[in-house]
């Protein structure tokens, strides 16, 4: 687990990476729309160049919009090792999901480490490993069966609000939405995936 004085990123390489995160948001609408331009990629990788990575990896990234969730979240984030990231990949409708199995995982096994927390074809990925437990041990079972029913649940959970919701597509890009998400003007396109 990561050393209980993680440092934080200041007020100006938060907004740096804000802003970087603002330019691949912009860069991906524009590539399932079709429109992204040679010159949209030169200008989102020569951003990223003036981004320190070392402080960003080392720093905690708690989530802006994590609200009653900060403290949790921070907790988790302190648990990813020195050099891997610790930064959340997904919106604010899996926080509950995420901070729920982080609690009981640790109430299984409370040195686990998480490796990394991201959205991946529309599901929730977590990543960890329960160090010095054996693979065969019955927690480890129960840490794995946790983490398969937390996935299975963000099929059905809104990553952006955490409401009820599908599968949907739009173009090559998957993600878990309700309908009125749907209709947010940065997720028009997506629909329900036929089961």
């Amino acid at each position: 687990m990561g050393d209980a004085v993680t440092p934080e990123l200041t007020e100006t390489e938060r907004a740096g990476w804000k802003a970087l995160g603002s330019s691949y948001r912009a860069l991906a609408e524009a590539a399932a729309k079709g429109d992204l331009t040679e010159k949209d990629v030169g200008a989102t990788l020569a951003q990223t160049g003036q981004i320190e990575l070392d402080p960003a990896r080392f720093a905690l990234h708690v989530p802006e919009d994590a609200g009653a969730y900060a403290e949790a979240l921070e907790g988790l984030l302190r648990r990813i090792p020195d050099g891997w990231g610790r930064w959340i990949s997904c919106d604010a409708g899996w926080y509950p999901l995420i901070v729920d199995l982080d609690a009981a995982m640790a109430a299984i096994w409370p040195t686990y480490v998480v490796q990394q927390v991201k959205e991946k074809f529309g599901s929730l990925r977590f990543y960890f490993d329960a160090e010095g437990l054996p693979l065969e041990d019955p927690r480890h079972r129960r840490l794995d069966a946790l983490l398969r029913d937390a996935e299975e649940r963000s099929l059905r959970t809104c990553e952006v609000c955490g409401a009820d919701a599908v599968l949907c597509r739009r173009r090559g890009w998957l993600k878990t939405l309700c309908a009125g998400c749907r209709r947010l003007e940065h997720n028009r396109g997506y629909v329900p995936v036929a089961g």
